[in-house]
């Protein structure tokens, strides 16, 4: 159920960000979901944001941890590109990922 949710979400933010044509349209894009979007082509997002954007604006309570377990998987099956982001203190733990929607 959570992974389904996930994928919904991902999709639809993807589907979004590929919409981002000015600066006006960034901005109202991140308004609407309360998250952060980055990148040369407006198409990055971390889990911290998107685990905020869960809750604030779909109303869906995520755990950082049940986020980290699924998003690996979830966005190879969206063809989306993650990349790990360690703690500086314990390089071996993630603390979280950057998602490249398309």
């Amino acid at each position: 159920m959570k992974r389904k949710k996930l994928t919904e979400v991902l999709i639809e933010l993807r589907k979004s960000a590929l919409t981002i044509d000015s600066k006006e349209s960034w901005k109202e894009v991140m308004k609407k979901y309360d998250l952060i979007i980055v990148g040369e082509k407006f198409n990055k997002i971390s889990t911290i944001e998107l685990e905020h954007s869960l809750k604030t604006t779909f109303h869906y309570e995520f755990a950082n941890d049940e986020i980290l377990e699924l998003i690996p998987q979830t966005c190879h099956e969206l063809g989306m590109k993650t990349k790990p982001m360690e703690l500086l203190n314990d390089p071996l733990k993630i603390d979280a990922y950057t998602i490249h929607l398309f």
